[in-house]
């Protein structure tokens, strides 16, 4: 066998030896990002560089949310409970795209709520980082609804993107899913893909 054949032949041994399926080749590398963010408990997050080292489930939703944003909170915990021990070995992350009104103290009133542990965090910063990592990933958001109340204060809705990303170790998407509707199983076993 020739040299450069035997190269080849030993690549794609390696591939096939890492256990990663096809589908989740890397989409997107988000580690050359660097977002300063706050948690539910205003601890500082630095997105993606303090989820290095493990994979990720990246979901985004604002707490006024009637309808979507539950569904997703909902399918996220069902991926989250279908990894049983792994969950350990994996980062939850859920970013507001409505910073104005989700506040740490708001997130993390929503995160008893959602019953969420120590290790899913949830995220905000000011509107122009959210929008700009928003945009980064995809995630579009608008107003679609306000009102103002008689005592004068304004409600508003946003009509928004549902998606869920799936992030390797080293900060690149390797999957996007439908965010209220990704099975958590299917899930599940692309994260377990992804552990070592």
């Amino acid at each position: 066998m020739t040299r450069p054949l035997f190269l080849l032949a030993a690549a794609v041994a390696l591939a096939a030896c890492s256990g990663r399926p096809d589908h989740l080749a890397p989409e997107d590398d988000l580690s050359d990002l660097d977002v300063a963010l706050v948690d539910q408990d205003s601890a500082a997050f630095a997105f993606p560089s303090d989820l290095a080292g493990r994979p990720a489930y990246v979901t985004a939703v604002y707490t006024n949310c009637p309808d979507v944003c539950p569904m997703t909170m909902a399918q996220t915990r069902k991926v989250y409970e279908a990894l049983g021990a792994d969950t350990a070995r994996v980062a939850f992350v859920t970013f507001s795209f409505d910073p104005a009104r989700d506040t740490p103290t708001v997130l993390r009133r929503y995160a008893a709520t959602w019953r969420l542990g120590p290790d899913w965090r949830l995220a905000t910063g000011d509107s122009t980082t959210v929008a700009g990592l928003m945009d980064r990933l995809g995630i579009r958001s608008e107003v679609s609804q306000r009102d103002t109340f008689a005592d004068g204060r304004v409600y508003y809705a946003l009509s928004h993107t549902d998606k869920a990303l799936l992030l390797d170790a080293d900060g690149r998407v390797v999957e996007t899913y439908g965010g209220s509707a990704a099975p958590p199983e299917m899930v599940a076993q692309d994260v377990r893909a992804l552990l070592p």
